[in-house]
């Protein structure tokens, strides 16, 4: 018994060796949201950290002629609205005055039916006239409502017609000036490599009390922890978990492939 104990017990030493590739924490790959011609492309972003300058830029000289337009639409409709209200104040008052004007008279001995019929008739043209102007003011509200939609939709397609990525490693560049591109079409792939992620398949016997096991990362032991573990069998490697380590800030080459132990 005790020569089969010897000749097993150090299986328990080794664990299962794997390899990963080192990738990117996040990859990113930006499509055009909208048509247009491409008026510059930085080719030479290629292979750098975006710093916030324009990569891509797609014609927006229309809308930005439409949005010069709607905020000249746009202070129009406030300032209508601005002198609409004040009327509106104004014939409140009017209104007002017109009304007891009518309770007073309406039961007076002295005044004849035609009289009376005149002061309502007064009255209720200032009523009239006090509704049509709050309801233009209605209107005008709604009119400010829809432009200044129309003025955030242009501005928000002025916006993703200049395609930036900063802070981002630049890996390619994907349209050339000149290029005429539809909604939808590859405009730039980018990364974010402040962090490292690698992704290891491990079986059932690995999974248990995998918080209490350490990581060895190239031989070395490490402080890191498994950032995301899918305790449901892969559907490609089959009765595999994949669990996910990130490193900060990884230096070197990504796309290497690292050896990966957990004892």
């Amino acid at each position: 018994m005790r020569a089969v104990i010897s000749l097993f017990f150090p299986l328990f030493l080794f664990a299962q060796v794997h390899y990963a590739k080192l990738e990117p924490v996040e990859s990113y790959v930006v499509k055009a949201a909208a048509a247009g011609q491409v008026v510059m492309a930085d080719e030479s972003a290629e292979g750098r950290i975006g710093d916030g300058k324009i990569v891509v830029q797609i014609d927006d000289r229309v809308d930005r002629a439409q949005k010069s337009a709607l905020e000249v639409t746009l202070d129009a409709l406030k300032s209508t609205l601005k002198l609409t209200e004040e009327m509106a104040a104004n014939q409140q008052k009017v209104y007002e005055k017109d009304y007891r004007y009518y309770l007073r008279t309406r039961d007076m001995k002295t005044k004849s039916q035609t009289e009376k019929d005149r002061i309502f008739s007064t009255m209720m043209a200032s009523k009239n006239q006090l509704l049509s102007l709050k309801e233009k003011i209605a209107t005008l509200k709604k009119q400010i409502a829809d432009t200044g939609y129309q003025r955030v939709m242009l501005e928000d397609r002025i916006a993703k017609k200049a395609v930036r990525a900063k802070g981002l490693y630049i890996y390619k560049v994907a349209v050339r000036k000149g290029d005429y591109v539809n909604p939808g079409a590859l405009l730039l792939e980018a990364m974010d490599t402040s962090r490292g992620r690698l992704v290891v398949f491990l079986d059932a016997d690995e999974m248990e009390n995998l918080d209490r096991k350490k990581i060895y990362l190239d031989g070395r032991e490490t402080d890191l922890r498994f950032e995301k573990v899918i305790r449901v069998a892969d559907d490609v490697h089959i009765s595999s978990y994949r669990a996910e380590i990130v490193l900060e800030r990884p230096g070197g080459l990504f796309s290497r492939l690292v050896k990966i132990e957990i004892k």
